[in-house]
């Protein structure tokens, strides 16, 4: 089960690196062509979007590690915490780049109503899950707290 799901995130981190280097690059040139009056837009918004792709590749990277702790039954240590923060600091990263663009197309000259209502969305996801993995975090330093005490009775 862990080897499937840490396939499934290594082919989702490749082609977030695909998107990142090649999609986003030529999707905001076909969009500068075909709306000319917006292309002053391209270069903020292809840079905020790479930033973007970099919080979500950056949340697999670290899930990707949890998942080998937890293949090695390490996951109850004090090293697995680092990248728990790492999970948390993706999602408020993410939320402030969306934050970021929300503002951004608020004083450009025009954007299409609906990718405000997605990049919200994604702003106030991002916060909730962020406060998701805050409580993942205590159960887990209570857990690891648990099994050192429990080692030491052992």
């Amino acid at each position: 089960m862990i080897g499937f799901l840490s396939f499934l995130l290594g082919w989702a981190l490749a082609v977030s690196v695909f998107m990142q280097v090649f999609g986003l690059p030529w999707l905001s040139g076909a969009y500068a062509e075909q709306y000319p009056d917006l292309a002053g837009m391209r270069w903020p918004l292809m840079t905020l979007a790479i930033i973007g792709f970099c919080c979500v590749e950056t949340g697999v990277v670290c899930t990707l590690r949890l998942l080998r702790f937890t293949a090695r039954d390490e996951v109850f240590s004090s090293r697995s915490l680092r990248w728990v923060d790492g999970i948390i600091g993706s999602f408020l990263a993410g939320s402030l780049v969306s934050f970021s663009t929300i503002a951004y197309l608020d004083n450009a000259p025009a954007g299409p109503p609906f990718w405000l209502f997605v990049l919200l969305f994604t702003a106030v996801g991002g916060i909730g899950l962020a406060l998701l993995m805050l409580v993942m975090r205590s159960l887990l330093v209570q857990a690891t707290t648990l099994r050192n005490e429990m080692e030491t009775v052992i």
